[in-house]
């Protein structure tokens, strides 16, 4: 346990040192970046689609990824430091200061249509990190990420189509990008889908289907299906 400390303590100094080094551009030739498999099976973890949302083994797998450097992953720290993900706790300020250090290798790597970089350019925008904030750039992004198949991506779509941020509010093209997300395995979208038909929002209102989409969320670990299946359930018994 003491060692376990030991080297927490240890990642955590590599960590700031990487983060904070005075930052020196590195070009990419096309087609020339592979993205980091830390980082790859991180975002896997945190979003649920390895079958179970892991937000301690998703931290640990990002961090590694960060301390090489990778432009990527340290945009992620900066996301997750935005608005407190993956059990970090929320500091604006960090995230902004961490994103001006890699935002223009971000967008490098997004104008030669690598996926992941694509979609943190839609972060950038909505969240104001590298860039100012403009939800109508982030939807662009976002939306050309999703058409090269990022999960968080097609998440984020949907959830400006839901919310109307950005663009015009659509609940039929909120369930169509959450659904290519979900069928991916990320827990979120499989939850809202749920939402989607119990409440007949976008698509035709069937609580089988409902039930069977808060089943999916759950099994993944994410809490509000969980309660959302046990509620259904209860009603269910209810009225046999």
């Amino acid at each position: 346990m003491k060692n376990y400390y030991l080297l927490s303590i240890l990642r955590s100094f590599c960590l700031l040192t990487v983060l904070f080094a005075p930052a020196s551009f590195h070009s990419y030739a096309k087609d020339s970046y592979k993205i980091d498999t830390n980082l790859e099976e991180s975002i896997r973890w945190y979003t649920g689609e390895t079958g179970k949302v892991d937000d301690p083994k998703a931290k640990t797998l990002l961090e590694t990824a960060a301390l090489t450097k990778d432009p990527l992953a340290v945009m992620w720290i900066a996301r997750v430091h935005s608005t407190g993900r993956m059990g970090y706790p929320a500091d604006k300020d960090k995230a902004i200061e961490i994103a001006k250090g890699v935002i223009a290798q971000v967008e490098e790597l997004a104008e030669q249509q690598v996926p992941e970089a694509t979609f943190l350019m839609g972060t950038a925008y909505a969240e104001g990190l590298g860039k100012h904030k403009d939800p109508q750039q982030a939807v662009i992004w976002y939306r050309r990420a999703a058409l090269l198949g990022n999960v968080l991506a097609q998440h984020n779509l949907g959830n400006a189509y839901s919310s109307g941020t950005g663009i015009e509010q659509n609940y039929e093209l909120a369930a169509k990008w959450w659904l290519m997300a979900a069928e991916q395995g990320d827990a979120i979208p499989q939850y809202q889908l749920g939402v989607l038909y119990e409440t007949g929002k976008g698509v035709n209102k069937d609580l089988d289907v409902a039930k069977s989409w808060y089943q999916n969320s759950a099994t993944r670990g994410y809490i509000k299906a969980k309660t959302a299946l046990g509620r259904l359930n209860r009603i269910e018994r209810l009225n046999r």
